[in-house]
């Protein structure tokens, strides 16, 4: 909980009531590694702050296969979007893929908390609005970028995911079979 709270006023400060609150509203829980947190074909509306450690959503399609969509690591959040805001049942699992430090609110007291405290609000609107952006920025790269681009920009991005995540996790993400994704980086390793 110390980390959401350090985390929220680096931004903005808190006082001591909206701190009290959120305290009374949020469930911090270690987990071990993939331990499920969300699973599919759920209704739970979660948020869910990346105290420590990395978590995954990802999506499994009809034949077995993973579809990553967002890894998130210290003071990241994570959800299934459609099911907070849509009313639909979650079509993602989330996964811890390390021993992880976890701090989950569900979005009815969420917004309670809001609706009592609006500056608080803000922050989070902030927060989401960034977000979106991550994966608007995510789609563009997934329909612009060869595989060979992709893999370079991840590991600019995001290099302290290459050396938690699996292979073919990373794969996953990327749209790529791990096969590609090795050779790839053998490519890149002999350039």
């Amino acid at each position: 909980m110390k980390e959401l709270i350090e985390y929220i006023e680096k931004s903005t400060g808190l006082s001591n009531d909206i701190i009290n609150e959120l305290r009374a509203i949020a469930l911090e829980k270690n987990v071990k590694k993939r331990e499920l947190i969300l699973q599919e074909d759920t209704s739970k509306k979660l948020q869910i702050f990346v105290a420590s450690g990395c978590l995954r959503a990802f999506y499994k399609a009809e034949n077995g296969k993973d579809h990553t969509l967002q890894f998130a690591t210290k003071n990241w959040w994570i959800s299934d979007y459609m099911t907070l805001f849509n009313n639909e049942k979650s079509i993602l699992s989330i996964e811890s893929l390390s021993h992880s430090k976890i701090v989950i609110i569900e979005q009815s007291q969420l917004e309670a908390l809001y609706d009592k405290f609006p500056e608080f609000g803000l922050i989070n609107r902030m927060n989401l609005q960034n977000r979106i952006a991550a994966l608007q920025k995510r789609i563009f790269v997934l329909l612009t970028l060869n595989a060979k681009e992709k893999y370079e920009k991840f590991i600019r991005d995001y290099d302290v995911f290459e050396k938690v995540i699996p292979n073919y996790q990373i794969a996953s993400f990327l749209g790529i079979t791990p096969e590609s994704l090795s050779r790839i980086r053998k490519e890149i390793s002999n350039s």
